[in-house]
C-alpha cells in the first residue's frame, strides 16, 4: 500500500478544508440573513450546549484509532489493524447511541434549564443524531487516516458538507416559507397570533432554527454512509498475504484497555476547549446586563425592531458568536489539519525512536501553521470591517456590534492556529494529561476575565473577545514549549515565527494600504467586495515573497522540488 506523507496528507486535508470551509460559508452566511442576531442567539446558545456532549464522545476517537492503527503498521501487524477497527465500531458506536438517546431524553431539560429558551428543545433534538453518526464516522476516518490515507476523510468531509448546504438551508427555507404562508392565511404561525410579518418571522425563528439543524444532521448521515460503502469498494489496502504473514492478535480486552487510555484525555481536553463556547453562553448575557445597567445608551446606535434590554444581550452575543466568532474559526480548523495529518507519521517514528524524523516533521507543521497563521490573523485584525461586510453586508447592526471584537480576535487567531497541531503532537507523543492541564489553566483564565471585563461598559462584548486572546495565548506558549521539550526536538524560533510575523506584517499593511487608497482615489466606482479581493491579493503576493527573501527553507524546497521534478523527465 503506498502511504502518503506529511505534506502530501497535509495537502489533501488542506484543500478539503477549504471546500469545505467555502460551502460552510455558504450555508452559514444565509442561515446568519435569515435569522439575524436573535435567531444566531437561540442557533449558538444550541450548539454550546450540544458541543461538549459532542466533544467528549466523539472528539478522542479519530486520533485514537488512527495512533494505535499507525503504531501496528510501523511493526507490520495487519491482522490486529483490522481487529482494532472491529472494536473500536462496536465499543464507540454503542457510546454514541447512548449519548444521543440522554440527549433526547434531557433536551427539555437542557433548554430551559441552561439555555433558558425553551423553544430551543427542537434544535437539541435535531442535532441528537449526530452524536451516534459522528462516533461511527470517526472511527472510518481514524482507521484510514492511521493507514495515512487522507483520502476519504476529505471526500466524506465534502459530501458532508455539501449536503448541509441543501439539507440546512433547504429546511431552514421551508419552515420559514410555511411560517410566513400561514401568517398571511390565518394571522399567527405555530399557535401564536401575530400582528405583522416581522412578528411571524421573529416567532418562527427557533423553529427554523431545529430544521435548519435537522438538516445538518441528515447530511452527517449521508456522509457517514458515503464513507462506509467506499471503504467496502476501495478497500483499505491490507491484502490477505499481509494478513497471513501476521497471525497473532491482542486480545479485546486490551485492545478496549488501550482505546479507553488514549481516548479519554483527549476527549476530556475536548470537552475543555468547548467550554470555552460554554463559559461565553454562562457569562455574556449577565454580564451585557450589567454593562447595561451602568449606561442603558451602551447600544443606541442599534436599530434592529424590538430590541429591548431583556433581549439586547441575546441579540449581542447572536451577533459576536454568529459573526465574529465565526470568522475567527475558519483559519484554526485549516492549521487543525496539519496536527491530524502529522499524527501517523509522528506516531510511527515515534515508536521506532527514530529522532530524526520526528524533527523533520515538527518543525515542519511549526513552521507551515505559522506561514498560516501569521497573515490571516492580522490580516482580519486589519481588514475586520470590510471582511464582515464583505460576507454579511445585509446585517447592518450585526456588523456594528463585531467589528472591534473581531480586530481584536485577530490575535486569538495566529495563538489557536498554532496550538491546535501541537495538542494533537502532544497527545500523539503521549502527553495526552499535559493539554487537559493548559485548557484548565486557560478556561479559568477565560472565565475570570469575562467577568471582569464585559461589564466595563466601554468594553462590552470586547471583553470576550480580550479574554479569548488572552486564554489562546496561554495555551500556545505552553502547548508549544511543553512538545518541544517532551520530544527534544529544537527549532529555530527567528525561522519559525519572526520571520513570518515580519512578513505578516508587511501582508497586512499592504492590503489595508491598497484597501484605503483604492476606495478613495480610483476614479471610478469599484464595489467595495472587488477592491478587498485585490487587496488581498496584493498582501499575499507581498508575504510570499518577503518570505522567499527572509527564509531559507522555502527556497531549499521549492528548489529541490523543481530539480526533483526535472530530474524525472530525464
Amino acid at each position: 500500500m503506498k502511504k502518503q506523507s506529511f505534506l502530501k496528507g497535509s495537502a489533501i486535508l488542506m484543500g478539503m478544508v477549504i471546500i469545505t470551509k467555502i460551502l460552510g460559508l455558504m450555508y452559514k452566511i444565509p442561515l446568519t440573513h435569515m435569522l439575524g442576531g436573535t435567531g444566531m442567539g437561540y442557533f449558538s446558545s444550541a450548539y454550546a450546549v450540544f458541543t461538549p456532549i459532542f466533544a467528549i464522545v466523539v472528539s478522542g476517537i479519530p486520533s485514537t484509532i488512527s495512533r494505535m492503527v499507525a503504531e501496528n503498521y510501523a511493526f507490520e501487524r495487519y491482522r490486529n489493524i483490522r481487529k482494532i477497527k472491529r472494536v473500536s465500531m462496536l465499543l464507540f458506536s454503542a457510546l454514541g447511541l447512548a449519548a444521543s438517546l440522554l440527549v433526547i431524553a434531557l433536551s427539555g431539560l437542557l433548554s430551559s434549564g441552561v439555555i433558558h429558551e425553551p423553544s430551543a428543545v427542537w434544535s437539541l433534538i435535531g442535532v441528537a443524531p449526530s452524536v451516534f453518526l459522528g462516533t461511527v464516522m470517526s472511527v472510518e476516518r481514524g482507521y484510514y487516516e492511521g493507514l495515512r490515507n487522507m483520502i476519504p476523510t476529505a471526500v466524506s468531509e465534502i459530501v458532508e458538507t455539501v449536503f448541509k448546504l441543501i439539507f440546512g438551508l433547504g429546511f431552514a427555507y421551508a419552515v420559514m416559507n410555511c411560517a410566513e404562508n400561514s401568517f398571511y392565511q390565518t394571522g399567527g404561525c405555530f399557535g401564536r397570533f401575530c400582528r405583522t410579518i416581522d412578528d411571524a418571522r421573529a416567532a418562527a425563528l427557533p423553529f427554523v432554527t431545529g430544521a435548519s439543524i435537522l438538516g445538518v444532521s441528515l447530511a452527517t448521515a449521508i456522509g457517514c454512509l458515503y464513507i462506509i460503502i467506499s471503504g467496502k469498494i476501495h478497500g483499505d489496502g491490507i491484502t490477505r498475504r499481509m494478513l497471513e504473514q501476521d497471525r497473532s492478535t491482542d486480545r479485546t480486552a486490551a485492545l478496549l484497555k488501550r482505546l479507553i487510555k488514549y481516548a479519554v484525555p483527549i476527549a476530556v481536553a475536548s470537552v475543555i476547549t468547548t467550554l470555552t463556547n460554554m463559559i461565553d453562553l454562562i457569562t455574556i448575557n449577565p454580564c451585557l446586563s450589567k454593562a447595561l445597567e451602568k449606561n442603558e445608551m451602551l447600544f443606541s446606535s442599534l436599530t434592529e425592531n424590538d430590541l429591548t434590554l431583556r433581549t439586547l444581550p441575546n441579540f449581542v452575543y447572536g451577533s459576536y458568536t454568529g459573526l465574529a466568532v465565526t470568522i475567527f474559526g475558519l483559519v484554526p480548523t485549516l492549521t487543525a489539519m496539519f496536527g491530524k495529518s502529522i499524527l501517523p507519521n509522528l506516531a510511527e517514528s515515534w515508536a521506532k525512536k527514530d529522532h530524526s524524523c520526528i524533527q523533520k516533521n515538527l518543525s515542519g507543521m511549526l513552521f507551515i501553521t505559522s506561514v498560516i497563521a501569521v497573515p490571516s490573523g492580522i490580516g482580519i485584525s486589519l481588514l475586520s470591517k470590510e471582511i464582515l461586510e464583505f460576507l454579511y453586508g445585509g446585517r447592518v447592526d450585526e456588523i456594528a456590534v463585531s467589528v472591534v471584537p473581531l480586530a481584536i480576535l485577530g490575535a486569538g487567531v495566529i495563538f489557536m492556529g498554532i496550538s491546535i497541531p501541537c495538542f494533537s503532537a502532544l497527545q500523539t507523543i503521549g502527553s495526552a494529561r499535559l493539554p487537559v492541564i493548559i485548557m484548565l489553566a486557560s478556561g479559568a483564565a477565560k472565565l475570570i476575565f469575562n467577568i471582569i471585563l464585559i461589564p466595563v461598559p466601554e468594553l462590552n462584548i470586547c471583553g470576550a473577545a480580550i479574554s479569548t486572546v488572552i486564554s489562546q495565548g496561554i495555551i500556545c506558549i505552553w502547548s508549544a514549549a511543553a512538545l518541544l521539550k517532551t520530544s527534544g526536538v529544537k527549532i529555530s524560533a527567528k525561522e519559525i515565527f519572526v520571520k513570518p510575523l515580519f512578513s505578516g506584517v508587511l501582508c497586512g499593511a499592504t492590503a489595508r494600504l491598497l484597501y484605503d487608497v483604492t476606495s478613495v482615489y480610483l476614479p471610478f466606482d469599484l464595489n467595495h467586495r472587488v477592491i478587498l479581493l485585490i487587496s488581498i491579493f496584493a498582501g499575499s503576493i507581498m508575504y510570499f515573497f518577503s518570505l522567499y527573501l527572509l527564509c531559507v527553507l522555502p527556497k531549499k524546497q521549492i528548489k529541490s522540488f523543481f530539480y526533483k521534478k526535472i530530474y524525472k523527465t530525464y
